[in-house]
């Protein structure tokens, strides 16, 4: 075999193989989008921003520049200590061209869950005051990884209308909540709600 049939054996072997692993992990991401289980599961190894202590988890979807996320925000925040709850925040960065820059301003700060409560305190119509920067390579696979999430829950994440919120309950049922929440509703969510 000369040098080259060699190059061009290796060049196939390698391509075999890339795609053979990359049919594993499509098979792995399918299983937790069509599973709630490990989806839930999948949740919890993205990266969020918690809020609140207690055993009660939500999984909440936060873009800076859309009201809806707000309102849930706002709604939430004097609820955590009250009922013994953890909301998880997502970033994700879809909704304008300036979202994935203030959600990286956001996730590359010292401290993010101080600059994502600043942010949320200041909302105005534009959306959260956050100057974009820059999205880093880290970061921005954050952001895919927590934008195909939301989509696999979702479909298309662009008509979206209402916040979307995910919790467990205490039966160990996987719920995924999307509408508008009335306080009897968010209520009976956070009740349900388990870990």
């Amino acid at each position: 075999m000369t040098p080259r049939d060699s190059r061009r054996v290796f060049a196939m072997a390698m391509a075999f193989l890339g795609g053979c692993l990359l049919h594993l992990s499509v098979a792995r991401a399918a299983s937790w989008q069509n599973n709630a289980q490990l989806l839930y599961r999948h949740l919890g190894r993205l990266h969020w921003i918690a809020e609140g202590r207690g055993p009660k988890v939500l999984y909440d979807f936060i873009d800076l520049n859309a009201p809806n996320d707000h309102a849930l925000f706002t709604r939430l925040a004097p609820l955590l200590s009250r009922d013994h709850l953890v909301v998880r925040q997502l970033l994700v960065g879809y909704l304008k061209t300036s979202s994935a820059g203030k959600a990286a301003a956001i996730l590359q700060s010292r401290d993010p869950r101080a600059a994502l409560a600043r942010a949320e305190s200041r909302f105005s119509a534009q959306g959260a005051p956050v100057a974009p920067i820059p999205v880093r390579p880290a970061t921005q696979r954050i952001l895919q990884a927590n934008f195909q999430a939301l989509t696999a829950l979702e479909g298309n994440p662009w008509m979206r209308m209402a916040p979307l919120l995910v919790y467990r309950s205490q039966t160990g049922h996987v719920h995924v909540f999307q509408g508008y929440l009335t306080s009897t509703r968010l209520a009976a969510i956070i009740g349900r709600a388990g870990p």
